[in-house]
């Protein structure tokens, strides 16, 4: 590794860039090593960088300070070239537009300081200039104690030294919050029913609920530098026809969402607050209940338009056709000039994270909307369903969407440069992830986002609601040959390795797993002792031994993210499945003694979960926990 000493503008920041350099373990010095300086222009654009670099000396010009931390990444994505003897030069024009990314810290894994100042670091390398906090309500509202009880919610304090760290970087940090629907955490509690419309949604055209969202505002305003905040107001499908209608009739909802958000505007207002909003509502109505459905030249009334300073999040991450998402901006920019678009990176469909989707999709998205003239975006890392997959699996894909946004090489060895560079880790090591889920049947980038890993692992072995569709596909062979590939992996791996040994470990138990209930089955309706001996006297016991190996993996990584609140779902959840196993063990035993005359489970027949005749899909995409761990009811009354 390289020794460096700084002369660095008061632009750029030295704790910043040592900060970097140390993380990947360069030395920095008092006037010993390479010189390392920094030098504003106004010839470079917006992101643009000029990296000038001889044996003894880097000169990274650039015009904006996201533009310079972008060149720190081009240099050290070249580390083997730093210091030696021939010169070299290297350069980028930048790009339209603000980007940045959104980490979801509400779906129960709540970032800790040290993760977001990680990913602050991270970003900048990767020339991403903005990063939102998804926090439905994971944030400290002083007079609302509630709000977020026992979430890990943040406290202003937290909020600021991290939004202080970004802008050493040149990173705005902005607030992503709801100030309609996406509220249940929140509404859960007696202390908060009179605020609630149903279990999910604020009731509107109440006072109380805008003196809440006015306390919502002010303390986010008080916590964060910038001036812009995402208020959320997507997916609120029953607005009005919970409580509200109780009290004033069944509801317009295009005029009552544009009500809404017109108080909310004049909330805004107060505090200064440049507002965006995610786009949805003002289209299911329109598309009769179907967001993308709309009609390119369908116009929109009046009453039902927002107002002109909102910024439309033209949220999109399942589509593949460019065409859509040009459509799609073209719509969103008859309602404002304002639009920005939101991508995914689709880490949040199961255990494992589908990056062929989300690299498919995001090069259709960023080709779509950019022929409409939407230049600002941002990529979406939800956590949908509890957090399963790690939040560390998405940096592939911040790296493959900076690579479209700057229009870079995303050739392997250019991708293999990167995310050595981020990370200290390997490219093509990071992507056998997503053969968890992007098996046969699924079409060249997993395009219906199915999910096998997540529903084999977590379906009882007893009553498998997937035995039958998973059963005869030969995924043993599949999740095995991946756990190899998984396990030399890990032994090239950096600070990552703990993740490989976790998706080796997972591996394997898909592999014993998806045949595991058809297996016993089939044992027991042919009487077939031996095999239910083996069964429940060495495999049941073995694979709860390795779920439990694979939950205390899964409990080291967690408290690496995010803070405690919020593990114990998924402590439940996996201590479930090796319960499940050691209790179907007890019941095969009990039959094999006599003690029970029958396991009736076993002797009902199991139905494909997806009938042959059904079109479309030909691999289940199923990303709720209840509905995979039990035919039975788990949820609600």
């Amino acid at each position: 590794m390289a020794k460096f000493y700084f002369q660095l503008n008061k632009k750029i920041s030295s704790q910043a860039v040592q900060d970097i350099l140390e993380e990947r373990g360069h030395q920095i010095e008092q006037k010993q090593g390479i010189l390392l300086k920094a030098e504003e222009t106004d010839s470079l654009g917006y992101a643009a960088y000029k990296l000038e670099v001889t044996r003894s000396e880097v000169k990274i010009s650039y015009g904006t300070k996201i533009g310079f931390f972008r060149g720190l990444g081009a240099l050290l994505a070249n580390v083997k070239a730093i210091g030696a003897e021939e010169e070299w030069q290297a350069e980028s024009a930048g790009c339209k537009g603000v980007h940045g990314a959104m980490y979801d810290c509400s779906r129960n894994g709540v970032l800790k300081k040290e993760s977001i100042k990680k990913r602050i670091r991270q970003q900048a390398l990767l020339g991403l200039e903005r990063l939102l906090l998804y926090t439905e309500d994971t944030y400290r509202i002083e007079e609302y104690p509630y709000f977020g009880a026992l979430r890990g919610r943040y406290t202003k304090e937290e909020i600021q030294e991290c939004d202080s760290y970004a802008r050493l970087f040149g990173i705005e940090m902005v607030p992503c919050v709801q100030t309609l629907a996406h509220l249940r955490t929140a509404l859960r509690w007696p202390a908060m029913m009179e605020y609630r419309d149903d279990e999910d949604i604020l009731i509107a055209e109440e006072e109380k609920t805008y003196q809440l969202i006015d306390a919502m505002l002010r303390s986010l305003s008080e916590m964060y530098s910038s001036k812009k905040m995402h208020l959320g107001m997507d997916e609120a499908f029953y607005l009005g026809y919970g409580n509200y209608r109780k009290k004033h009739g069944a509801p317009n909802q295009g005029e009552l969402i544009k009500r809404h958000l017109d108080k909310v505007m004049e909330l805004c207002e107060k505090y200064g607050i440049e507002p965006m909003i995610w786009s949805d509502m003002f289209f299911v109505s329109a598309g009769k209940g179907d967001y993308y459905a709309v009609p390119a030249d369908y116009e929109w009334p009046d009453a039902e338009k927002p107002n002109s300073d909102i910024t439309l999040v033209y949220w999109d991450y399942e589509g593949h056709d460019k065409n859509r998402y040009g459509r799609m901006a073209r719509l969103h920019k008859k309602l404002t000039d304002k639009v920005c678009f939101a991508g995914g990176a689709w880490i949040w469909n199961g255990i494992a994270p589908n990056y062929a989707k989300a690299m498919d999709a995001t090069k259709a998205a960023l080709a779509g909307v950019g022929e409409a003239g939407v230049t600002d975006t941002f990529l979406t890392l939800w956590l949908d369903n509890g957090a399963e997959t790690p939040m560390m699996t998405g940096l592939p894909m911040l790296a493959f969407y900076s690579k479209c946004i700057y229009g870079e090489d995303r050739e392997e060895a250019e991708m293999e440069a990167c995310m050595n560079m981020l990370a200290g880790e390997s490219w093509s090591d990071l992507l056998l992830l997503d053969s968890f889920d992007h098996i046969e049947g699924t079409g060249e980038h997993n395009e219906t986002f199915a999910n096998p890993s997540k529903t084999i692992f977590y379906q009882d072995p007893l009553l498998g609601i997937f035995d039958s569709q998973f059963g005869q596909m030969g995924l043993t062979s599949h999740y095995t040959k991946l756990s190899e590939q998984l396990a030399e992996a890990k032994e090239r791996a950096g600070e990552m390795k703990p993740l490989y040994q976790y998706y080796e470990i997972l591996a394997n138990i898909d592999a014993a797993k998806c045949t595991l209930g058809s297996r016993i089955q089939t044992a027991y309706l042919q009487k077939d002792r031996k095999t239910l001996t083996q069964l429940c006297e060495t495999e049941l016991p073995k694979l709860a031994d390795m779920t439990k190996e694979l939950r205390l993996l899964r409990e080291m990584l967690w408290h690496t993210e995010y803070k405690p609140n919020g593990y114990e779902v998924l402590d439940i959840r996996f201590s479930g499945v090796e319960t499940r196993l050691l209790s179907a063990a007890r019941r095969l035993q009990g039959w094999l003694d006599g003690t029970i005359s029958a396991i009736e489970e076993l002797e009902e027949e199991k139905l494909l979960y997806l009938p042959k005749d059904m079109p479309g899909r030909k691999v289940p995409s199923c990303n709720l926990w209840e509905s995979i761990v039990s035919p039975s009811n788990i949820k609600g009354v």
